[in-house]
């Protein structure tokens, strides 16, 4: 979905929407190779950038200083680069600490999406959630690989960020072929499914009937 249309949906149901300040800032972040990350905020009901993060040795050294940036009771979004050499290397990261006041916390949660969405979906590799700044240092980001690697289910960030770019990638050029996705859930289409939806899109008339194999997440005919 283009950007400018979905912030147009986002100024209609009264959600916080990306400034100009921080689009500009966040394109400088992915220019420079100087800035590791970008600190962000939610003022007046707008997505603002605060200050930039220096990138002054790798990714996971840098993480050392990040504490420093942050307070014990204001929620901050974190756009961290990665991997400045990849399409998607970075990370968005909603940090909301547990003695942040209850308004706080509800905003930040439900914008974090819309974040991501306005800067460009396919930026971000993943989202992260953290409610202490201990979670962002080199040894916190570790605990955090190592859950990832052990294929652990997605948490509902990542399912969201998930189901966005499968949502996207559906209304750009179709299914791609093999998966459809469908409220959160892959369903593998099968080549005999695939042929069959090809010859009934040359079919002036015709039906076809395709039964849902839950314990497979697949569609057949």
């Amino acid at each position: 979905m283009d950007s400018n249309l979905y912030r147009s949906s986002a100024i209609l149901t009264n959600q916080p929407t990306a400034s100009q300040e921080l689009h500009d800032a966040f394109n400088k972040l992915v220019s420079s190779s100087s800035q590791r990350g970008l600190l962000a905020t939610i003022k007046n009901e707008t997505l603002v950038p605060l200050e930039t993060l220096q990138a002054n040795q790798d990714f996971r050294s840098d993480l050392s200083g990040l504490s420093q940036h942050l307070t014990k009771d204001e929620a901050r979004y974190i756009l961290l680069k990665q991997d400045g050499s990849a399409a998607d290397g970075y990370v968005a990261v909603t940090y909301v600490p547990d003695t942040a006041n209850v308004r706080q916390k509800m905003l930040f949660a439900s914008t974090r999406l819309t974040l991501v969405r306005e800067l460009g979906v396919e930026r971000f590799r993943e989202t992260v959630f953290c409610t202490t700044a201990e979670e962002l240092t080199p040894e916190g980001w570790d605990r955090h690989e190592k859950h990832n690697r052990l294929d652990a289910p997605l948490t509902e960030e990542e399912a969201g960020l998930k189901h966005i770019k499968d949502t996207e990638a559906l209304e750009s050029g179709g299914t791609g072929g093999r998966s459809l996705p469908s409220a959160g859930i892959a369903l593998n289409l099968g080549d005999e499914v695939t042929n069959a939806l090809e010859s009934l899109k040359d079919s002036r008339e015709g039906s076809l009937v395709m039964i849902v194999s839950c314990g497979h997440n697949a569609l057949s005919v």
